[in-house]
């Protein structure tokens, strides 16, 4: 049944937590054994990790604050409260009328693709389908998207009209009708292009729609059409941001090292911390880096808010000479907040020393700062892996992509006498178009050999529509105001860059020395052309006890 939902004033705040509509659930059991039934109606969905409603605040209206409660009447008598139908597994987008489709006809986003919105959906979503300015215009856009909402349940199988029936929620009222903070986050503010409220109940924002299949010719400026199926994209994000929460947690005692917590930085910072004790160091075999990185004005939409370019943003620690060695690499968003949980553990061999360091973190140019409300921890664990990295060499680097890019390069003799593991770890991107559209752009190849045994690293997807959409799983921010949507050389906008990481225990010899050699290609030929970018490229070869 479609639900035609009336936003009331005011918030409610139920004692109890009640069961979710649809689970199974007994409504008139207690809190206790509603939040043990949802906890296994999640697992039981697929859906993973409950977490319960919090009924106590504080509450707020900006990204990541706590979400308060909110009534919802529906028209057929029964009430929609988002207390008792919190199941802490699922995600709720509200998407309002006024995001038009495309500029020359205006027409709002409503009007089509919702068949494409629940094909490409996570199934724990609620929808929230809300007029910005009703009148005549926002009553017809209602009408038409309920029509469309009743056709596409009509061409479903029935279990699966069933759940979206009670997904997909259009407001019978315009958000300027509204009193209490839903009205307040859907007209002005961080919510004038929608919202979320993620799995943890905490509020979010929505980037763009902009679909880069779909052109605008009138549009010269962004010709690109806005597509409602990528709300979607959303509630998919918010799902993996929950996973790697989840698996963060699940870290049994790590330690923490802190070094920004929500100043507001600009283009780069040095930090001076004390890390654990060397002996304490050795102990570790997981070394991870989380940067949370947000817009500087908490009241304004991320748009024109957040850094608008995709730069280049790399985490180093000086060493005891004086040089910067990168640990991880990472993109900046177009236009929007982002979050990343990068596994650096075979870097972990340049802070076993522990002690006093300096790193440093650098993620805009001189002129074009981008500045940003920065959280940056260190996370150090012991996993029970079974083996611990001791040692890193560098055994290639990138530089400029042309025909003489491997020119003088020799191989690098690596001593690998006793390691349990050894391991090839490369952070690899390509940067620049020039004369090939390449290296952001094309299938840029990075051939290895171990003691005579090749491995090679390429990019498939460069150059492809919809490369980094497919990343989103891979904490790839979507929706981003900018060409992010293309598959690139080694990198996506929004995106750790991704290392390569291969064993090459069983390549390495009896000798206790490995010899490792490097040369780039492009299209499978080398020397790579003249004019075809250029490769910002580490590898180390990685030996573990």
């Amino acid at each position: 049944m479609l639900h035609l939902f009336l936003l009331l004033t005011g918030c409610l705040q139920p004692e109890i937590v009640p069961a979710p509509l649809d689970s199974g659930l007994d409504s008139g059991d207690t809190a206790g054994d509603t939040v043990t039934e949802l906890a296994a109606w999640c697992a039981a969905e697929g859906f993973g990790t409950h977490h319960p409603w919090n009924p106590d605040g504080p509450y707020g209206d900006l990204r990541h604050d706590l979400a308060d409660d909110f009534l919802v009447p529906l028209t057929d008598g029964s009430n929609w409260t988002l207390s008792e139908q919190w199941t802490g597994c699922e995600n709720i987008i509200f998407v309002p009328d006024d995001i038009v489709r495309t500029v020359s006809a205006a027409d709002s986003i409503w009007t089509k693709d919702l068949d494409e919105m629940i094909a490409g959906s996570p199934r724990n979503t609620h929808y929230f389908f809300v007029s910005k300015d009703g009148g005549d215009e926002g009553d017809a856009n209602r009408d038409a998207l309920v029509a469309q909402v009743e056709e596409e349940l009509g061409g479903l199988k029935a279990e699966d009209a069933a759940w979206w029936s009670d997904h997909l929620h259009v407001a019978s009222v315009p958000a300027k009708e509204l009193n209490g903070w839903l009205r307040q986050m859907l007209r002005v503010g961080i919510g004038e292009g929608g919202f979320g409220i993620d799995r943890t109940q905490h509020v979010r924002g929505l980037g763009s729609f902009a679909d880069n299949t779909r052109t605008d010719s009138s549009n010269s400026g962004w010709p690109f059409q806005n597509n409602l199926a990528f709300a979607a994209l959303e509630s998919r994000f918010f799902n993996m941001e929950s996973a790697r929460q989840d698996r963060l947690d699940a870290e049994v005692d790590p330690t923490l090292v802190q070094l920004w917590n929500g100043e507001i930085i600009s283009e780069y910072a040095d930090m001076l911390v004390e890390l654990p004790t060397a002996g304490e160091m050795a102990a570790f075999d997981t070394f991870e880096i989380d940067v949370d990185m947000r817009c500087p004005e908490p009241n304004d939409r991320e748009q024109g808010n957040c850094g608008a370019w995709d730069y280049l943003a790399n985490f180093y620690v000086q060493d005891d000479a004086g040089n910067w060695i990168e640990l991880s690499r990472f993109i900046t968003t177009y236009h929007r907040e982002a979050r990343w949980v990068a596994d650096a553990t075979p870097m972990l061999p340049h802070l076993l020393a522990g002690g006093s360091r300096t790193f440093r973190w650098s993620w805009a140019p001189s002129w074009n700062v981008q500045p940003t409300e920065t959280r940056l921890q260190l996370r150090f664990s012991n996993q029970g892996k079974g083996v611990r990295p001791r040692t890193a060499t560098l055994v290639a680097t990138g530089g400029g992509f042309n025909s003489a890019y491997n020119d003088g390069r020799e191989a690098v003799s690596v001593d690998v006498a006793g390691a349990a593991k050894v391991q090839l770890w490369a952070i690899t991107s390509g940067h620049g178009m020039e004369a090939q559209n390449c290296a952001e752009f094309c299938n840029h190849q990075h051939e290895f050999s171990v003691d005579g045994s090749t491995h090679l690293q390429e990019f498939t997807t460069a150059g492809t529509a919809t490369g980094c959409i497919d990343q989103i799983e891979n904490q790839m921010t979507p929706n981003q105001s900018g060409t992010w949507w293309y598959g690139r050389g080694g990198w996506c906008p929004g995106q750790i860059v991704m290392p390569y990481d291969v064993d090459v225990t069983a390549d390495v010899g009896a000798d206790g020395e490995a010899i490792v050699g490097y040369r780039g290609m492009y299209d499978d030929e080398a020397p790579p052309p003249d004019g075809a970018g250029t490769i910002w490229l580490n590898a180390w070869l990685v030996t573990y006890e």
